[in-house]
């Protein structure tokens, strides 16, 4: 039997939980970097400086773009965490767990696939790929190394916009498609079912 809606809500949220903790962890190390913490800091400048109209826009732009990618590669470390700890808790937790979380452990749902076998890796991969966004986030960190920073500034913003809008697709598909799948259940031959 599929499962429900609010089921399979409350079982993302408490992972979505679950992988901010151990996040917020990581970060709140990094965040008492000396080299993070000046480039903060330069980055507070180049914004007064803008909002009291003592640089250009292209100016601005410029300074504020070659800030953030500076702060991105400090930052570097949480990225590739951030990436292993999606695939990790997304994709090899469900594959051992069979189709589980804990979140749909909590909530009894699991991943299951449409011909009844058991669902890859590479199943859980795509569903990570389109709901989780991980490719986006693998895409973000190799844009930080090969792009200038104003076009990694704008790569990264489109992919996180096309990221925003595939999970809304999902989320939309969830709560209105008789079926209850959403584009990343399609995608990897998968559903999400009830455990018995």
């Amino acid at each position: 039997m599929k499962a429900e809606t609010s089921k399979r809500i409350v079982a993302y949220i408490i992972d979505l939980l679950i992988i901010l903790f151990a996040i917020a962890i990581i970060v709140n190390v990094k965040e008492k970097d000396q080299k993070v913490m000046q480039l903060r800091n330069d980055l507070n400048i180049v914004n007064e400086l803008q909002a009291n109209g003592e640089l250009k826009f292209s100016e601005y732009f410029d300074r504020w773009t070659v800030i953030n990618a500076q702060i991105d590669q400090e930052c570097v470390i949480y990225s590739i965490f951030n990436i292993l700890l999606m695939l990790v808790y997304f994709v090899l937790l469900p594959y051992v767990w069979n189709g589980q979380t804990v979140g749909k452990k909590i909530m009894r749902i699991k991943v299951v696939s449409n011909n009844e076998k058991k669902v890859t890796i590479v199943a859980y991969l795509i569903r990570n790929m389109v709901m989780n966004g991980l490719t986006q986030m693998i895409l973000t960190l190799l844009f930080l190394y090969l792009l200038p920073s104003s076009m990694y500034f704008i790569f990264s913003s489109i992919l996180t916009f096309i990221q925003l809008i595939l999970v809304m697709i999902s989320i939309f598909m969830i709560l209105y498609k008789r079926d209850k799948r959403g584009l990343h259940d399609i995608l990897s031959g998968t559903k999400v079912v009830v455990v018995s």
